[in-house]
């Protein structure tokens, strides 16, 4: 398991990246939260019971180290300013814990890799000892990825199944081709693209496609070149395109709604056309995942229908307030879309998030180390149990 004890780590910041989602066709940018000093101090109940000052998985430790290579036992990297004589420094404060997606109970500490963590269970303060080797496997992969290699991933075109190589690799980004695509057959269309996430604009980040996804599996391939491919939709339904509301976006400004039953589609060689017809005064139930670890749930009543526009009440759970909301009553658009096969210039800051499961489940790693076996010499300074106690 690749975790994030990484070379250089007595000095590197923790970075909080925005990454911008789409939920249910609608852009949305949220923030990944910072951690808070209390908010999982009683989450974590993997420590066994142990004698006082003796680690346990779930536990932290402030501990010295001397990170070596195995194979000629150079040091890579330490928490001694002096790692010769083991003098000066400040020891790391580490969170022992072999799930990498779990956050320390103790605010500052951060995960360790699983080889390590479990060379670090049993050991007592003031104990000295020399873990590893660590087999590559257990510390920062496999194999380093590098320029040629293939993986495959869903978050490039959202929840589309994509295998792409690597076009470029530098320190700082990463470039993408997508690759097999000639044996795709039909499939259903992403509901958002990436396009170019070294810009600060939102419209030049991501594509909005048109809403090829309201059917399932019927698009396919009609041009493949170098660094494009050309979609073209037939749609399987004109009636019933969706048993419950589905709000629907194509590009930054077009947005409207299918109803149940009150949503149909019509189309011919080059154009399809979504027109929508629901009742004045029917109301409809909405749920929405946030991403954020809850659901929101709504109430969307038709208030009025004025020219080609649905006028739109809508009732947050919980809450009495009416927010009225404008959408179209119709919505035409292409038949074919070009999408991108190239991923140019990814910021490596974003590859947690986009694909570093992906990579990690391929066998592949980012890491500098990747491919290396490592030992540790360490000196435990100080055992925190958990709940933690104060420092």
């Amino acid at each position: 398991m690749i975790t994030s004890f990484n070379a250089g780590m007595q000095s590197e910041k923790i970075a909080v990246i925005a990454l911008v989602v789409i939920i249910v066709g609608a852009l949305s940018v949220y923030l990944l939260a910072t951690y808070g000093e209390d908010i999982f101090s009683n989450l974590f109940g993997e420590n066994e019971e142990s004698e006082p000052g003796t680690i346990a998985l779930g536990d932290c430790a402030d501990v010295n180290y001397i990170g070596r290579h195995a194979s000629n036992g150079t040091v890579f990297d330490s928490s001694y300013e002096d790692a010769e004589n083991k003098t000066g420094g400040i020891p790391l404060q580490m969170f022992i814990s072999i799930n990498s997606s779990e956050t320390s109970p103790k605010y500052g500490y951060m995960g360790i890799i699983e080889g390590l963590a479990e060379g670090l269970v049993g050991l007592k303060e003031n104990d000295t000892a020399t873990i590893g080797p660590i087999p590559p496997e257990k510390a920062y992969g496999a194999k380093k990825l590098g320029i040629g290699d293939t993986f495959s991933t869903i978050n490039l075109a959202l929840e589309m199944n994509q295998t792409v190589q690597v076009t470029d690799l530098t320190s700082d980004f990463i470039s993408l081709k997508w690759i097999n695509v000639e044996t795709l057959g039909k499939f259903t269309m992403p509901q958002m693209i990436l396009k170019n996430l070294s810009s600060m604009d939102q419209s030049e980040m991501i594509v909005i496609p048109p809403p090829h996804s309201i059917w399932e599996n019927s698009t396919e391939i009609i041009n493949i070149t170098d660094e494009t491919v050309t979609v073209k939709t037939t749609p399987t339904a004109s009636e019933n395109l969706s048993e419950t509301l589905k709000p629907i976006q194509y590009g930054v400004t077009d947005i409207m709604f299918i109803f149940p039953d009150a949503t149909t589609a019509t189309w011919n060689e080059t154009t399809i056309t979504i027109t929508s017809s629901p009742e004045i005064g029917k109301s409809y139930q909405y749920s929405q995942d946030t991403g954020m670890g809850y659901v929101m749930n709504m109430t969307f009543t038709i208030e009025s229908i004025v020219n080609d526009t649905i006028n739109i009440s809508v009732i947050y759970e919980d809450s009495e307030e009416k927010i009225y909301q404008e959408v179209n009553i119709t919505l035409e658009f292409n038949r074919t879309f070009t999408m991108p096969r190239l991923y140019n210039n990814i910021p490596l800051m974003y590859q947690e998030y986009l694909f570093a499961e992906d990579l990690q489940r391929e066998g592949y790693s980012l890491h500098d180390l990747a491919g290396d076996s490592l030992i540790f010499d360490v000196e435990i300074v100080k055992v925190y149990k958990t709940p933690q106690e104060e420092s």
